[in-house]
């Protein structure tokens, strides 16, 4: 196999994975703040993005309010499930599996819409730049650039955002001792609304980054779900910045299955690996971390 091959498999890769990355992000951004699986993570994506398009096609507004749109839509739709949805079982002490039948039936809710609205076809929003470049033999357009751009500031921006400022502090506080930090003051329920919204927002900015590259439609969002749950599983669900790793490693196997397995095989190949590690590092690779608050 041909340098060159390898190198553009492996830029495919990572590009992949950085979006499996942004929804495992969010995902664990919102287990982190109320320790529920969010099930319809990948459905938040396809909104946030399905929003954006109908604002370009349809009512032909600019990219960038468009785009302004589909973030503000999905969060506003995240956080509107826990107030009248996730508070409601909080409140009648539902048990795990009610949560996660609850986000389940939401996420089918979603692409039911999504399809309603715009039928089986993909649609594609304008991408940020159409330069080509040449990396080490890879290919590499200007989109993305724009995607390892935006989710390392994201990635910086959340580190700092926990760890510096007194929101994300309380809202770290809330998800780790409720009982103790509702008794200095702050709001558990408010706190665990705003990782809802922003793990909605890490959704949105997953589905508007990929969706230049591929289209839209109603059946992206399982699979986004799937691939960053993996993600934030493989990086330790406790510890957000964990879903970087897991994510381009998620991304990296698939592209190597292409090249050197088949195309069709894909996503066995990379899940079945991905099994074998979490059978050898069953708290992820970063889960420990995540745990002392990383």
């Amino acid at each position: 196999m041909s340098m060159m091959l390898l190198a553009q498999a492996c830029a495919t890769g990572i590009t992949n994975g950085l979006i499996y990355a942004l929804v495992g992000l969010g995902m664990a951004v919102i287990f982190k703040g109320s320790r529920l699986i969010n099930a319809m993570h990948g459905e938040l994506a396809v909104v946030g993005a399905a929003t954006a398009v109908y604002c370009v096609e349809i009512a032909m507004w600019p990219t960038w309010l468009a785009v302004t749109m589909g973030m503000l839509i999905a969060m506003v739709l995240s956080t509107l499930v826990d107030i009248g949805l996730v508070r409601r079982l909080f409140n009648r002490n539902a048990r795990e599996e009610s949560f996660l039948l609850l986000t389940v039936g939401l996420g089918f809710t979603f692409s039911a819409a999504v399809l309603y609205v715009f039928g089986r076809e993909e649609h594609l929003l304008p991408a940020f730049g159409d330069e080509i470049y040449e990396v080490a033999g890879a290919i590499i357009r200007e989109q993305t650039i724009w995607i390892v751009g935006i989710a390392a500031f994201i990635l910086i921006g959340l580190k700092l955002f926990y760890k510096y400022t007194d929101f994300g502090l309380a809202m770290m506080a809330a998800s780790i001792d409720p009982d103790g930090a509702a008794t200095t003051g702050i709001n558990v329920r408010l706190m665990r609304t705003a990782t809802f919204a922003l793990g909605g927002l890490m959704a949105a900015v997953a589905g508007l980054l990929v969706t230049p590259m591929i289209g839209v439609s109603y059946q992206m969002g399982p699979i986004l779900t799937l691939k960053g749950f993996a993600a934030a599983v493989l990086g330790g669900l406790t510890n957000p910045l964990g879903a970087l790793v897991g994510g381009i490693t998620i991304g990296l196997l698939e592209s190597l299955s292409i090249v050197y397995i088949s195309s069709g095989l894909k996503d066995a190949v990379a899940l079945s690996v991905l099994i074998v590690i979490m059978i050898l590092v069953p708290d992820g690779i970063l889960g420990r971390s995540g745990r002392k608050g990383g």
